[in-house]
């Protein structure tokens, strides 16, 4: 068993947050952004897709609805973590059809987020897991990964698992000697957290009822991601 950790011994200055998808904030680390906005940090949230490829099959809410519907959940789940007057970006890339790496629709978001970096100089970026089973995921990361390399920069990383310990292969697992598991007790944080998770209504099934094929989040999901202690995975 990890031993947890108080967020307080967490002393990074400036961080980048990576969410794939508006919700990501909230379910992966929402509970040190919490923390880290009690301390007066400064964290910049980057929301890599639209988010609009959740509910395809439903006839009143059109892609270009719910990606804006899904814009100002995220406003709101940022509000109940504490940083409603934080710095965030929208990147909007396409859900589920992020720009293959190399391909002519990678260079403009390569740029912005090689930009972004610069910008921020952060001392500390977290990251959705590398290999976590939504292609989303990996590719944020590729992109974010790819964006600091081109900046120049080896700011410390801590990577969040959505999915791995749902639906991961044995393959998309840590390997041998490349991480270390660390987990943060959350403490105060938490029902902020589960507002912040909350507020993302749409992928909570309490908005949209005309797809049935549509994503969802269940609630074993949300009960396995918004417990006392938050868990990442650490370079070696």
């Amino acid at each position: 068993m990890t031993e947890a950790l108080d967020p307080a011994t967490l002393d990074a200055q400036r961080v980048i947050v990576v969410a794939p998808h508006p919700d990501d904030e909230a379910l992966g680390c929402g509970g040190l952004l919490w923390h880290l906005a009690r301390r007066g940090r400064l964290v910049h949230v980057l929301f890599v897709t639209d988010g609009g490829a959740s509910h395809l099959h439903s006839p009143t809410w059109p892609r270009a609805r719910l990606a804006a519907t899904r814009e100002a959940e995220a406003e709101r789940s940022l509000h109940e973590l504490g940083l409603g007057a934080a710095p965030r970006t929208f990147l909007r890339l396409p859900d589920a059809d992020l720009p293959p790496h190399g391909s002519p629709g990678d260079a403009a978001p390569l740029q912005t987020v090689t930009a972004l970096v610069r910008t921020v100089e952060p001392d500390l970026v977290l990251l959705p897991w590398r290999r976590d089973p939504h292609r989303d995921h990996r590719d944020a990361w590729s992109l974010v990964t790819r964006a600091l390399s081109e900046a120049g920069m080896a700011p410390a990383t801590l990577e969040y698992a959505i999915w791995l310990d749902e639906i991961g292969a044995p393959d998309d697992h840590p390997r041998p000697g490349e991480m270390e598991r660390v987990g943060y007790a959350i403490g105060d944080a938490l029902p902020a957290k589960r507002r912040a998770v909350a507020a993302h209504q749409s992928q909570c099934g309490a908005l949209i009822h005309d797809d049935p094929t549509a994503f969802c989040l269940t609630e074993a999901t949300i009960e396995r991601l918004t417990g006392p202690v938050e868990f990442y995975w650490r370079p070696l």
